[in-house]
């Protein structure tokens, strides 16, 4: 069985001789090598994003575990203080439950209030509040019970070296987050990237259909993955049938691929189209790839139109003998 890309169901339902010229004949025009030099942009852009994001856990990570270890030694500093009377005992783990206590309360607001499925670093800063107050109690509890324990202190000295720590990776978190938002936005790009199409990377294949392709990237939506295909060059007024068929071709890819898949994306410039994946399309798509199946195998192929504003706007019009512009 002879397989065929999404890239060549989209030519084919352009104009099929289109489709069988560009199999034999290499076109290079302005507008084509405009349109590679914009997507190699974009495949780099969603590269840094998913990298900047990458960064950003990373660095999240680890202000956990600063603010925490912080904290944790702030508590050892005050515990390890002689205490001569229960009063005092009573009224330093009083003061210690307050900022636990906040925590909370933050916490349970932030849970509420979330609307984002992703909330930048808001546990970690929870925790990063917590470990500054428990550091500025365990400070203050010296001059309150008037006693300088050497051995609280120097916990207490590496706490704040730890929470320090905690706060250079905050730093190096929000800025990686914020790079990366950056670029989600001027992209406009929602949901998480699971997959950049460009050189090198994975070849979606289904055997069952003989069919291949690359999307311009996959997004993660509601547990769902949807195929994006980015159109450079003219906005038209709403998404064309062969570009439709493109994409429709790249859901097919990803479900027979294990993923669970009810639309993909077309975007134009700052316009997107959200392509509903049924049966209907799915049949259509399996029609048109037998149509060009069944046109390998006579080698007989002919325009379809009579469309002269379609032959002009074809890239392949200087090499097609039934051209009408």
């Amino acid at each position: 069985m002879a397989f065929v890309s999404a890239s060549e169901v989209e030519k084919y339902a352009y104009c099929p001789l289109s489709w069988w010229l560009s199999r034999n004949a290499e076109v290079t025009t302005p507008a084509l090598e405009e349109g590679r030099m914009e997507h190699k942009s974009l495949a780099e852009n969603l590269s840094e994003i998913v990298d900047h994001e990458l960064k950003a856990n990373i660095w999240e990570r680890a202000i956990t575990w600063f603010a925490v270890t912080a904290t944790a030694l702030a508590l050892i500093g005050v515990l390890l203080k002689p205490v001569e009377n229960p009063e005092e005992w009573r009224r330093i783990l009083g003061v210690l439950s307050i900022p636990w206590i906040i925590a909370g309360l933050i916490a349970l607001y932030s849970s509420a209030s979330a609307r984002e499925e992703r909330n930048r670093a808001k546990y970690e800063l929870i925790t990063i509040l917590t470990a500054v107050i428990a550091m500025i109690i365990a400070l203050n509890a010296v001059t309150i019970l008037g006693i300088e324990p050497r051995i609280a202190l120097i916990y207490e000295f590496l706490a704040l070296l730890w929470l320090i720590a905690a706060n250079i990776a905050l730093y190096l978190s929000l800025r990686a987050s914020h790079i990366a938002s950056r670029k989600r936005k001027e992209q406009l790009i929602r949901g998480k990237i699971i997959y950049i199409g460009g050189k090198g990377s994975k070849l979606f294949k289904s055997e069952k259909y003989g069919l291949t392709g690359k999307p311009d990237y996959v997004i993660e939506i509601d547990g769902e993955a949807v195929p994006v295909e980015v159109k450079t060059g003219r906005k038209p007024q709403g998404p064309l049938f062969s570009h439709i068929l493109r994409v429709g071709a790249y859901c097919l890819l990803l479900e027979e691929n294990g993923a669970k898949v009810s639309h993909g994306i077309l975007k134009y410039d700052d316009v997107e189209y959200e392509i509903d994946y049924d049966e209907e399309l799915k049949k259509l798509i399996l029609a048109k790839i037998e149509e060009m199946r069944n046109l390998l195998r006579t080698g007989v192929v002919h325009r379809n139109h009579h469309r002269v504003g379609k032959c002009a706007s074809c890239s392949r019009r200087t090499i097609c003998p039934e051209r009408l512009a």
